[in-house]
């Protein structure tokens, strides 16, 4: 059975710094460590740290087939949720490596600094990784984790500093903004402070597209935690 899927339409898709890059989608479901409540792909399907889809070496010799046809300059890798919580995870960059690719993973901040997690992302080139509430009510209300599971916004700071004090790639972080749960000034003063803790190469501020945040504060937020787009 093959379950990785190529964005339709551009499957290979020219950046702006001119290179080529290959979408796949690695999970055919949303498997996801949080169940959030601005998420645009609906309720989490399998939440935890972990979820195998089953059997995927077809998934693996069709991805090997599509980097051959198309020749990308890299191998973008994203998913329906959190892509950390796939437990072929680490074969599929090998794959894609196999290819002579680099590889651009996808993911929310919060595993990356974890164990297992880390190791594996940590092979990748590039990282794009998105966060952005740090109070601990707004987390649990916002994120709706798994009480058992113990995650927390104070958790998720240090894993992002553990991850930026290991990782030797691109690293671009995403900060989101949702009406009412992380954009007033004492809490953009707070992700200040935790930016401050990280090492990145780009920061983006951006609005969530539910719990939207008006444009003219976002360009206030971003210029208050200095972003560069």
């Amino acid at each position: 059975m093959i379950y990785f899927k190529y964005k339709q339409d551009h499957n290979v898709q020219v950046n702006g710094d001119g290179r080529k890059v290959l979408y796949v989608d690695i999970q055919p479901e949303k498997a996801c460590i949080f169940n959030c409540i601005v998420c645009t792909r609906g309720q989490t399907k399998y939440q935890g740290e972990w979820h195998d889809f089953g059997p995927h070496e077809e998934s693996l010799a069709d991805l090997r087939a599509k980097i051959a046809e198309v020749k990308p300059d890299i191998v973008e890798i994203y998913g329906q949720g959190d892509i950390l919580t796939n437990v072929h995870l680490e074969e599929i960059i090998d794959c894609i490596h196999g290819e002579g690719k680099p590889v651009r993973l996808i993911t929310n901040c919060y595993l990356l600094g974890i164990g297992e997690h880390m190791r594996v992302v940590c092979k990748c080139e590039e990282v794009v990784g998105a966060f952005g509430i740090v109070d601990e009510e707004a987390f649990k209300k916002y994120h709706r984790p798994l009480p058992e599971l113990n995650f927390s916004a104070e958790k998720q700071t240090e894993s992002l500093v553990n991850f930026c004090n290991n990782y030797k790639g691109k690293f671009k972080l995403r900060v989101f903004f949702s009406k009412g749960f992380n954009d007033s000034d004492e809490t953009v003063a707070k992700i200040k402070g935790i930016l401050e803790r990280l090492t990145f190469d780009s920061l983006w501020v951006i609005s969530t597209s539910k719990l939207t945040v008006d444009d003219g504060r976002i360009a206030e937020v971003a210029r208050e935690l200095h972003a560069d787009e």
